[in-house]
């Protein structure tokens, strides 16, 4: 039986296995009752393995002298290289930045078949860099003549199945832990321009989730008047999972990796899967 809806998963910076979110299925599904769960096509962007083999040797050889904070080296040494490795070359063939997209795409093209209707819609969950990756795949597909990634050279076909690897069908766009601010703060303010969300065949939602104590979280409606219509709320959360998240995570940096077991994320998601389901 044909699917109604997919919801795509998208991890963040760091070392990230391919279970990365078995955590929030779980909490999304819990959520769901048995006939929304059956019309749910749940999928993965997993970018992390077109960077990781260079980090491990790159890891290796550092600790080929006697350092500390082995933990927060290799968390930092990871997050920032692949930052740095996903922006680098974005216009050559073959690039991480140019791959990564080709990963999205594959994640579309297996929800298409799960659909079995090009036509029907899409919801996006982001985390941490994985906000910036997707915001790059959308720029890109929103461009008439796009010069880089998997659009480079390629006009807008017209098609339901071109506009649906070009996210048209997308309801929602959910980020957590979002660090675009990052990539754009060194820009003009008249530079700083927000994918469209209501323009040119897309109509979806931007919901921004951010936790005070993260330094890798921001909100995103501050970024300038593009940021400000194209997000539909920046929602501060207390990203925990239960007591004892609350108590070693939630008031610290290390809250960072909470979101997705966060009560209030949670709930809005499945209210949003909720909804394009009966829609």
């Amino acid at each position: 039986m044909s699917k109604k809806l997919a919801v795509i998963a998208v991890h963040g910076m760091g070392e990230t296995k391919s279970d990365f979110a078995d955590d929030l299925r779980f909490g999304l599904e819990k959520r769901l009752q048995s006939s929304e769960r059956e019309s749910l096509h749940f999928d993965l962007v997993h970018y992390q393995p077109i960077l990781q083999g260079n980090q491990d040797a790159v890891f290796e050889a550092m600790r080929s002298r006697k350092i500390d904070f082995i933990a927060l080296r290799k968390f930092l040494l990871f997050g920032f290289s692949d930052a740095a490795g996903l922006e680098r070359r974005p216009h050559e063939d073959g690039s991480p930045y140019e791959l990564a997209q080709g990963i999205i795409g594959d994640a579309l093209d297996r929800c298409a078949v799960a659909l079995g209707d090009p036509a029907k819609p899409v919801v996006i969950v982001a985390q941490s860099l994985g906000c910036q990756v997707i915001s790059n795949y959308l720029w890109d597909s929103q461009q008439e003549h796009p010069r880089q990634g998997i659009w480079k050279g390629k006009a807008p076909e017209g098609t339901i199945e071109d506009d649906f690897r070009r996210l048209k069908t997308l309801e929602a766009f959910f980020t957590t832990g979002c660090n675009i601010p990052i990539f754009v703060a060194g820009l003009s303010p008249e530079e700083i321009q927000a994918v469209g969300t209501s323009e040119n065949g897309y109509d979806f939602r931007w919901l921004n989730f951010y936790d005070r104590d993260d330094p890798f979280g921001w909100p995103l409606q501050p970024l300038g008047p593009s940021y400000a219509q194209a997000v539909a709320d920046d929602i501060e959360t207390n990203a925990a999972a239960g007591l004892v998240g609350a108590v070693v995570r939630g008031w610290n940096p290390l809250c960072h990796g909470e979101y997705w077991s966060d009560r209030q994320f949670l709930d809005a998601l499945a209210e949003q899967v909720r909804s394009s389901l009966t829609t």
